[in-house]
């Protein structure tokens, strides 16, 4: 609306837009001759009141029809003041989306029906995520990195790589105290099988297959007291194990353990007291014991034995006198028999005589026994039989 006001004084024109409601219009123009070109009696628009009134009364529907097309068009526009721009450039939508810089949060949490979370990189010099627990305290249960499943019918966690030179979990212990052994008590793998209050459990410690097919690599190598030349244990792709062997060697039995210095035993049966059963014990194909050894040393052998050497009875200590090859050497017996076997006899050595008894209680020993008597009246056939029948050789029965 305008409204032109004309007189003594310079010309003035008020004008109210359709932008902007005005309410009160003020008009001061001198000694007014015309009001929109009308001369003449205009007492009707001489106060300020009158002519507020009428200028309101135009410019309102004007200005609240421009108001609401103003309004309209704002909830129409798609981004009216840029704040969605901005808000774009700096904020996730609650759907998802992509972050093309670092993100730092003092914590992070998520609790959905599907995938939480996954961490990808292209970086060949980073890693794709780091677990970092910076506390160094001692208060246990404040892990790195938690991992919890309540899923019965899967593994808590997956882990999958494609490794030609390194392992696929690699794990480095570093020593958290002061000295030498204050990490007696730590280890780099801990493994619990808790029960869970069901009275008990079955579950296996540690598991190894080869789903696709058996690998023509080592199953499991320690390596501790000289990792550059001994194998500590070394099981390899067809179950063959090795204790203390020089790397890179293969064992020539099932099993095969090596004395590597002079101060170790190779190997140690230690038997459980009073026990029946032995402390070591060899089957045959069928099942059947061949060869046992009791706790207290007994040798039970229940096939033919070959020895290519001599036998020692009766010591610790070789005594044969200077012989080679296959000899038996015999101790004399610490308490000679006094009674008779119940089949066979019984063979040893009393006073450095050999002896035998037999089942019928006739002694038999080699000692060299003199004949006497003369030829010609018998006397010496009868005391040659009396020493035949002394070591055993003869009954006399002669008359």
């Amino acid at each position: 609306m305008r409204i032109q006001v004309t007189g003594e004084a310079l010309t003035d024109e008020i004008e109210v837009s359709t932008g902007q409601q005005a309410r009160t219009v003020m008009v001061s123009a001198g000694l007014v001759s015309s009001v929109n070109g009308q001369t003449g009696d205009v007492s009707g628009l001489a106060t300020t009141a009158e002519v507020s009134t009428i200028a309101a009364a135009v410019a309102g529907p004007v200005a609240d029809e421009a108001a609401t097309d103003a309004v309209t068009a704002h909830i129409e526009a798609d981004d009216p003041h840029g704040d969605r721009a901005y808000a774009d450039a700096q904020f996730l939508p609650k759907t998802g989306g992509t972050l093309t810089g670092a993100l730092t949060a003092t914590s992070f949490n998520t609790d959905g029906t599907v995938r939480s979370g996954n961490f990808r990189t292209n970086s060949d010099t980073e890693h794709a995520l780091t677990v970092y627990q910076r506390a160094t305290g001692t208060s246990p249960g404040s892990v790195a990195l938690n991992v919890i499943s309540d899923k019965p019918g899967d593994s808590a966690m997956w882990l999958t790589g494609h490794e030609t030179a390194r392992g696929t979990l690699k794990i480095a212990h570093l020593n958290g105290g002061a000295g030498a052994t204050d990490d007696a008590g730590a280890s780099a793998i801990s493994i619990d099988l808790r029960r869970n209050g069901k009275g008990g459990t079955a579950a296996q410690g540690i598991w190894l297959t080869a789903t696709e097919g058996p690998t023509t690599g080592r199953l499991l190598v320690l390596r501790n007291t000289d990792p550059a030349t001994t194998d500590d244990f070394v099981v390899y792709s067809d179950g063959r194990t090795g204790i203390r062997i020089p790397v890179g060697n293969i064992p020539a039995a099932a099993l095969e353990v090596r004395q590597r210095d002079t101060t170790t035993v190779g190997a140690l049966i230690l038997g459980a007291a009073s026990t029946t059963q032995p402390i070591f014990q060899v089957k045959n194909s069928a099942g059947t014991a061949t060869l046992e050894v009791g706790t207290s040393g007994a040798i039970v052998t229940r096939a033919v034995a070959f020895l290519t050497g001599a036998l020692q009875l009766g010591s610790t200590s070789s005594d044969f006198g200077g012989s080679g090859g296959a000899v038996i050497s015999m101790k004399n017996a610490t308490t000679a028999p006094t009674t008779n076997p119940t089949d066979g006899v019984i063979a040893y050595s009393q006073g450095g005589v050999f002896k035998v008894r037999s089942a019928a209680g006739v002694v038999f020993d080699t000692t060299r026994r003199t004949v006497t008597g003369a030829k010609g009246g018998n006397a010496a056939l009868t005391s040659l039989l009396t020493q035949l029948a002394t070591i055993g050789l003869i009954t006399d029965s002669t008359t």
